[in-house]
């Protein structure tokens, strides 16, 4: 049995406030930022412009028992500083790693785009036969067209639903995982239908390390974490291969989520250093075809390279309640994290949270 990614088997759904505890679950437990050595600049909301009403609507609803059922804690950076910071059950939730669901997704994406940058993927149109040949051997040909853009914006064409997937992918040993995925029906074309999946990042995990010859995380590590100053942190890798769970197993700190954020805002810039060009973040981050979820208005959500696009920005977006929101025009990155494996509950979808702090955008 591997150690499981897969925890969609266990719910709290059934542990609604009312249901089993007598005490509140939420505490307010103050939502000024303390200053720590990990490179943010503190500020007050008000010397960046902030309405610390807006802020205090904002609390009052995270501290609610029955909305954003699932809430650990909340930050808000605005030009750069870190001018709010609360967490609802504990203080401790600040300074331990959080899993970040199919955000992770996300973060791949802009691992993959540093990649690109060096040169490993000099085009987005190229198959993947290129790059898996021995493992396309014997099937559909199809397959093999399907490209890298296909596979960042989830339209190869692989039928292998989510739950399906973390099942037979990380709870049963398989002797060529990256066979296995290839091995699935197509549900459509390549490219013809966008089908949220984590088989898709998973194939860009494995087109990474193949090309570079070094694990996703370990690149995460070298080119990524360890120049935006972040070095306490968890990504699984399938134990069978280990090839990194590019789909939902990375966990950061709040903190450090959070500069994920401001890293994307200030187009690949950290510290006057290009940590990813430009050209990819703005390609990331564009609307590359519209995704199956949808907005307040009941419209789909375009969606870019593993980012959400929205009207004020873009976001990722992890099961649960993950969020990370960057707005370029108002300088702001904010975070959400909670309690992992939660959908279903308030605060769990991505157009909740736009609502929540519509305020600030």
């Amino acid at each position: 049995m591997k150690s499981a990614v897969f925890l969609g088997i266990w719910t709290i759904g059934s542990l609604l406030p009312g249901c089993l505890f007598d005490e509140p679950l939420k505490h307010d437990l103050g939502v000024v930022p303390q200053p720590l050595d990990d490179g943010w600049e503190i500020a007050t909301p008000e010397s960046v412009g902030l309405s610390s009403d807006s802020l205090a609507r904002i609390h009052e609803v995270l501290l609610s028992e029955d909305r954003f059922v699932g809430s650990l804690g909340m930050l808000v950076i605005k030009d750069g500083k870190l001018v709010w910071e609360t967490y609802l059950r504990s203080l401790a939730d600040r300074d331990h790693y959080h899993h970040l669901q199919s955000a992770t997704k996300s973060v791949t994406a802009l691992v993959f785009g540093i990649a690109r940058d060096r040169g490993y993927f000099p085009t987005l149109s190229q198959g993947i036969v290129d790059l898996f040949p021995e493992e396309l051997v014997g099937l559909d040909p199809l397959k093999g067209t399907i490209s890298l853009q296909q596979l960042l914006t989830m339209t190869s064409g692989i039928a292998f639903d989510n739950l399906d997937f973390d099942l037979e992918m990380y709870t049963f040993h398989h002797a060529d995982p990256l066979r296995y995925i290839l091995e699935k029906p197509l549900y459509a074309a390549p490219g013809v239908r966008y089908y949220y999946r984590n088989a898709d990042p998973q194939l860009i995990s494995y087109a990474l390390q193949r090309r570079t010859g070094t694990s996703e995380s370990a690149l995460a590590a070298s080119w990524l974490f360890s120049q935006l100053g972040i070095s306490d942190w968890y990504w699984q890798a399938d134990s069978d291969d280990g090839v990194t769970i590019a789909g939902n197993s990375l966990h950061l700190k709040p903190r450090d989520f959070a500069k994920i954020g401001q890293l994307v805002l200030n187009q690949g810039q950290w510290a006057g250093r290009t940590v990813v060009s430009k050209d990819w973040v703005e390609q990331m981050t564009q609307s590359q075809i519209q995704s199956d979820f949808h907005d307040a208005n009941g419209l789909p959500i375009p969606y870019g390279y593993y980012w959400y696009v929205l009207p004020n920005g873009f976001a990722a977006w992890g099961n649960g309640g993950q969020y990370l929101l960057v707005d370029p025009a108002k300088q702001l990155v904010i975070v959400h994290i909670a309690l992992p494996d939660t959908a279903g509950l308030d605060g769990s979808q991505l157009n909740q949270f736009v609502e929540l702090v519509h305020e600030l955008l």
